[in-house]
């Protein structure tokens, strides 16, 4: 038996492990409920989710079993090259520890070492999520589970919308966020958004995916109320992925779009007949969130679209602090190649809502061109046996890409929770029958 025979027997052993399986339940349970479940105050208002007690079991699988592990993730550049961008956050996390000495801000130390423990736990529950994956059973339960969670957080804030359930926030949090109704998710209008994006791009993936079975009134209830949170959600940065999802799906595929679209629009309407204050509700948030925030609509008739002012509009202060990211980098040119050090803007005031301006001052443009490389590795991966799941996960890949340019949500500070985790987990969902035999067990 060669080494690769091996690690796969090790791997498929793993794939069967009772235990890391429930483990992983957890761990997607915990992407959908991120409400404290253990408070403690170091700073104030601290607390401790299901994901930073179920990552120290994650971490207890990674190594004993890590030469495995490492074996699996070098063989596959996707997780590779992230690994990679990973370690060099750890390595610069020495000159962050140093700023905030030197700043007495010691308390920042213990931050960027728990965003980091996040960092670590989410890559490796998405290394864990593809080796459970190598069975199709597996794969199945997951997309249940998957569905399961998303209308069941989404059922919660619809439920809040109608005032049968409570805000479940903090009074902290809605003082900072107002009284915006977002389910177990996250008080910020970005964690709604981002989740229920990116779980309906996963369901419609699998939904056009004749290689895998899985209920189809199931999944377009999942999109149906995806769609519906996406709506009330009033996250502009959603709204724009969404929208570069959709012309991505138009361009590459037409006629599923269409036939997309059409069995999507039969379902709004079905809905419609029993409620249609739900849809005036969706159309009220946009109006509020996007049409009622531009300036001059008459440039959106007239062909003279003014970017910079629409993005002045519906930015929410957002080309400020690029601005003064822009300014803060050009007056300290020595941070533009390794940056100042992982979750490091001490010096700046505020992250950047820009992941490419807030990466080059942390880890710098190297760091940059570590993560940039890990992104665009998806469109390397050859998915032609499963052409849905493969403009899913493109279109999933370059809707976030778009969409980095306003916020840092594809990172781990810690507004945003656990999207980077489920981002993995549904990349997994998208590559993991790539290594199925074709006729799948």
């Amino acid at each position: 038996m060669n080494v690769k025979e091996l690690v796969e027997k090790k791997l498929l052993m793993l794939a069967d492990d009772i235990y890391l399986k429930i483990l992983l339940v957890g761990m997607l349970t915990s992407y959908f409920y991120n409400l404290a479940v253990f408070n403690y105050s170091l700073t104030g208002n601290n607390e401790l989710r299901l994901y930073d007690f179920l990552g120290l079991i994650v971490l207890y699988y990674y190594f004993t079993n890590k030469v495995f592990i490492d074996y699996f993730i070098r063989n596959r550049s996707y997780l590779y090259y992230l690994s990679v961008f990973m370690k060099w956050a750890m390595v610069t996390m020495v000159m962050t520890f140093t700023i905030s000495f030197l700043n007495g801000k010691n308390i920042w130390i213990l931050r960027t070492s728990l965003f980091m423990y996040h960092f670590v736990t989410f890559f490796l529950s998405g290394v864990f999520f593809m080796i459970a994956m190598k069975r199709k059973k597996n794969l199945t339960l997951f997309i249940y589970l998957h569905v399961i969670f998303t209308l069941l957080a989404g059922t919660v804030v619809i439920l809040q919308n109608l005032g049968i359930v409570p805000y479940l926030w903090s009074e902290l949090d809605r003082r900072a966020y107002g009284n915006f109704f977002s389910g177990t998710l996250g008080p910020n209008k970005i964690v709604l958004g981002m989740t229920m994006m990116l779980s309906m791009i996963t369901f419609i993936g699998v939904y056009l995916e004749k290689n895998i079975k899985v209920n189809k009134i199931l999944l377009i209830s999942g999109i149906l109320i995806a769609m519906f949170c996406i709506g009330i959600s009033g996250s502009r940065t959603s709204y724009t992925g969404v929208a570069v999802f959709a012309v991505y799906f138009f361009i590459m595929r037409t006629g599923k779009f269409i036939y997309m679209s059409i069995i999507i629009g039969i379902g709004v309407i079905i809905l419609s007949f029993y409620n249609v204050e739900s849809l005036t509700m969706v159309t009220d948030v946009f109006e509020g969130r996007v049409v009622n925030k531009i300036s001059d609509p008459t440039m959106l008739g007239e062909g003279n679209l003014d970017v910079d002012q629409l993005y002045e509009d519906l930015g929410s202060g957002r080309k400020n602090l690029s601005l003064r990211y822009v300014d803060h980098l050009l007056a300290n040119p020595q941070v533009i190649p390794f940056g100042s050090g992982f979750n490091n803007f001490i010096l700046v005031g505020n992250s950047a809502h820009n992941i490419y301006l807030t990466l080059i001052n942390e880890v710098g443009l190297l760091g940059l061109f570590f993560y940039v490389r890990w992104l665009v590795n998806y469109f390397r991966l050859n998915l032609s046996r499963y052409r849905s799941l493969d403009l899913s996960l493109k279109g999933m890949v370059i809707a976030m890409m778009v969409t980095l340019f306003f916020g840092e949500h594809l990172y781990v500070y810690r507004p945003i929770f656990a999207i980077l985790g489920l981002f993995l987990f549904a990349a997994a969902v998208f590559i993991s029958p790539r290594y199925y035999k074709l006729k799948m067990k």
